[in-house]
């Protein structure tokens, strides 16, 4: 891995984790259904930009070595690190709903 690629990644991993708390806050002031929203918004833009890379791949471009795709590959990190909070906080939810029953 290159150092810029290197250092693009650990910026972007620095922004998920700085902001994982407070979204997780957020999500868990959320409705069933706000959350269930959240839940597919993330994912469907996690998912469009994930076909992006594989276009590139399919068209033989090397985005995972190339330096012009690297804020692509940020973004991919970033929204996955959403995605994941949004995926904790509903395990939590039906952990705590579990329990109260």
């Amino acid at each position: 891995m290159s150092s810029s690629r290197a250092v693009s990644r650990e910026v972007v991993q620095s922004i998920v984790d700085a902001v994982a708390q407070l979204d997780r806050d957020a999500l868990r002031r959320l409705d069933p259904e706000g959350l269930s929203a959240q839940f597919d918004a993330r994912f469907e833009l996690e998912d469009y930009f994930h076909a992006m890379w594989e276009h590139l791949k399919a068209c033989g471009e090397r985005p995972a070595v190339r330096v012009e795709y690297q804020p692509l590959a940020a973004l991919l990190d970033l929204l996955t690190g959403l995605s994941e909070n949004v995926m904790f906080v509903d395990s939590v939810v039906h952990k705590d709903v579990l329990r109260q029953q």
